[in-house]
């Protein structure tokens, strides 16, 4: 995250998309309008969205209230898998690093 990917997907880019398009976010919350969001899923200018990702969370608000929208925790890289990839890729850098120095 850093200031070019902030709000990313601006009013004008959600403005781009099509009646049948589905928008999904699990990255970052802060890439996405979600004020514009939720203003064009109530009004279903879109056909829906899934979101992984909140400003705060748990999540509690607006898109709750909605029936075009999935909301998931962003829970991911709580697999087993993932995790065990995840401290797989951390021990192959430590050891790159460790050869560097």
């Amino acid at each position: 995250l850093n200031h070019k990917s902030l709000n990313l997907i601006n009013i004008n880019k959600l403005n781009l998309l099509k009646k049948n398009s589905i928008i999904i976010n699990y990255s970052r919350p802060e890439v996405m309008d979600y004020n514009y969001l939720f203003k064009i899923l109530k009004k279903r200018k879109i056909l829906g969205a899934i979101l992984d990702v909140f400003p705060k969370e748990p999540y509690s608000g607006n898109f709750q209230k909605l029936d075009n929208v999935i909301l998931t925790p962003h829970i991911g890289s709580y697999a087993i898998e993932i995790r065990n990839y995840m401290e797989r890729e951390l021990i192959d850098k430590v050891i790159k690093y460790n050869a560097k120095i």
